[in-house]
């Protein structure tokens, strides 16, 4: 796939979708690591001159967060330095007519494209093609930039449709996602996965695709303890949280592939709770909160001798305990070798603790589509993309 350092885009028409979809908070949009990155893009279609017309989505219909894009047209007014006109409107004269008045190196954004109800199904490219909206809006741009790499294991008509329509090319951010999930997937021997958070599912996924390829798989978060609770370990008022919330329905296929790697995988030797560091033994009726001092100095040791090191989740719940987080980042942060932090909590760990995104060879900012592509899938945006 070419990128679009290789291309002229100067006066070309360009619509690119990126994610723009931010933490909401008293009703306003809140700029994060993802926002800022994003950006990069943007800047670099308007300094080449193009015509850029974002498209993005925010929230999903129904829930809190389902907005308006006008705040993010104002969010992104005030980090460019220059006016980025909000089109309120997909259908009628007006995105042709403000299309045909634009000058290059400007930059316009539509309403969330999730107000349109045939963008949320998903469907092939071909299918999409099809959509009225990827039909008309085609006719009004020389070519199609995908940058929501955070978005590409949806197959949704703004991802798929105009490849179909439009000569398509990757994104900045888009491109540096795939060649760095792609290097971890290739070639890493000797790399350690450091796995958290509170999605075991994701992990499993993961650990099976990569398993034979690492040399240890550290285990936090819940896939931590629930390994715990496949070796016979009780985990205090810990047991009914993972219940009520249905996450030991994973504990089966997680203990398949502890048997399968077991010489490979680490769990916790000692938890943080509310009372004190216990060893796993002897956790009483205590909330767990975190991985324990024993346990972080052995995964900070083995990151250390480590040739590469990703970590998707934190280690425990570091809004209460960020001890065992914080020490295990910042390990990876001091680490020499290839280090890529991936997940939607992970990569805001960064500036939490202090650090910053140059501190790792590659911070990612999706979720699903990082976890899907380093667990073998193929992305339907990236392969409408080829």
């Amino acid at each position: 796939m070419k990128s679009i350092q290789e291309i002229d885009v100067e006066e070309k028409r360009v619509l690119l979708r990126t994610d723009l979809n931010l933490p909401i908070e008293n009703g306003e949009p809140q700029k994060t690591v993802r926002f800022e990155r994003y950006l990069e893009t943007i800047k670099e279609l308007s300094e080449k001159g193009a015509k850029t017309v974002i498209m993005a989505h925010q929230g999903r219909p129904a829930r809190n967060d389902f907005l308006s894009l006008r705040p993010h047209a104002e969010m992104l007014s005030d980090s460019m330095d220059e006016e980025v006109e909000f089109i309120p409107s997909f259908f009628g004269p007006e995105l042709g007519e403000k299309v045909a008045r634009m000058k290059k190196g400007e930059v316009a954004i539509l309403q969330n494209i999730r107000f349109l109800s045939e963008e949320l199904q998903n469907a092939s490219p071909e299918e999409h093609a099809q959509d009225f909206f990827v039909q008309k809006a085609s006719d009004y741009f020389d070519l199609y930039v995908d940058d929501a790499f955070s978005a590409a294991h949806r197959s949704h008509g703004s991802m798929v449709g105009f490849t179909e329509t439009l000569d398509s090319y990757p994104g900045l951010i888009m491109q540096r996602e795939l060649e760095n999930c792609s290097r971890i997937r290739e070639n890493f021997d000797s790399g350690v996965l450091v796995l958290g958070g509170e999605k075991p599912s994701d992990l499993i996924s993961i650990m099976r695709e990569l398993g034979d390829n690492v040399h240890k798989i550290m285990l936090g978060g819940i896939a931590g303890e629930l390994a715990l609770r496949i070796e016979g370990y009780e985990l205090g008022k810990k047991e009914e949280w993972i219940e009520k919330h249905g996450f030991d329905s994973r504990e089966d296929e997680l203990a398949e592939v502890i048997v399968e790697y077991e010489d490979k995988i680490m769990i916790p030797e000692d938890v943080a709770t509310d009372e004190d560091n216990r060893s796993v033994g002897n956790i009483k009726g205590e909330m767990i909160w975190d991985i324990g001092q024993k346990t972080t100095e052995k995964y900070v040791s083995e990151i250390k001798k480590a040739d590469a090191v990703v970590m998707k989740g934190p280690m425990g719940a570091f809004e209460k305990h960020p001890e065992g987080t914080e020490k295990v980042v910042e390990a990876i942060a001091e680490s020499d070798g290839f280090t890529v932090l991936g997940g939607g909590h992970t990569s805001s760990l960064v500036h939490r603790f202090g650090l910053e995104l140059d501190d790792f060879s590659h911070v990612s900012i999706a979720g699903g589509a990082f976890v899907r592509y380093l667990s073998g899938e193929e992305l339907p945006a990236v392969k409408a993309l080829k």
